[in-house]
């Protein structure tokens, strides 16, 4: 049995990390976990991956977040920001918006909608 690329590892590592550790999670500190250095780590993930770490982590966030969205239909932005370990929801709502072309809100109430 070969031994799984880091980038596998690391990937795997983001996507099993609960809602508030995902939350917390900067690159700095995944290469702290795995004993590598950030740049090593972050050209490492884009060569294998086409996305930098970051993109990645920032897109696993915005999943989370319409998925959240979909289950619980009160939350604010201003929640949903900081669940999410954005400190400005302008900031969440700009990044959810180019991520799925969809103010948050607009989304929130499209699930409703179609689910009501």
């Amino acid at each position: 049995m070969g031994k799984q690329k880091i980038s596998d590892r690391v990937a795997e590592f983001v996507l099993t990390r609960k809602n508030d550790e995902l939350a917390l999670l900067k690159v700095s500190i995944i290469a702290d976990t795995f004993g590598v250095n950030p740049s090593y780590l972050s050209r490492t993930f884009k060569a294998d991956k086409d996305i930098t770490l970051n993109e990645f982590i920032i897109g696993q966030k915005m999943f989370r977040s319409a998925q959240m969205l979909k289950k619980n239909r009160n939350l604010t932005m201003e929640d949903l920001a900081a669940i999410a370990g954005f400190s400005r929801a302008d900031y969440f709502i700009t990044l959810f918006r180019d991520y799925f072309g969809i103010h948050p809100q607009k989304f929130k109430k499209t699930r409703r909608s179609r689910h009501s």
